[in-house]
């Protein structure tokens, strides 16, 4: 029986690294999504292989993604750009004192419309 489940780890192991995702290893290896979670969680060693497994397999996307970056393909090289250089990204800036005031106002309209009994929201000045 263990030989059995060993040689389907395996089996998920080789499939996971070649074609990036589990539902293609599980299918590979003749079992579920849901235990090849449970082998991930129960086993250390399962669950380190699996992150390398996985690792490679986004590294060798990263490496199709560069030499189509190189060849002057503007999307591929703006998604590695964004990627690796912060400066590329996308920024997102939120003003926490604005969406807090936002937030108190809002629950003080609920209480003086009587929409909700006893609020349990936790204060956001604490």
């Amino acid at each position: 029986m263990r030989y059995r489940r060993d040689t389907k780890k395996k089996r998920f192991m080789e499939t996971l690294a070649a074609q990036g995702t589990v539902s293609h290893a599980a299918e590979a290896a003749g079992v579920s999504r849901n235990t090849a979670y449970r082998w991930r969680q129960e086993d250390y060693e399962f669950a380190a292989l699996w992150d390398e497994a996985h690792e490679n397999a986004v590294d060798a996307v990263e490496s199709v993604l560069y030499q189509k970056a190189l060849s002057g393909d503007t999307i591929a090289m703006i998604f590695y750009l964004k990627a690796h250089r912060p400066i590329y990204r996308d920024r997102l800036n939120i003003d926490i004192k604005q969406v807090q005031s936002e937030i108190e106002e809002k629950i003080a309209q609920l209480r003086q419309n009587g929409d909700v009994r006893p609020l349990i929201i936790p204060s956001l000045t604490q």
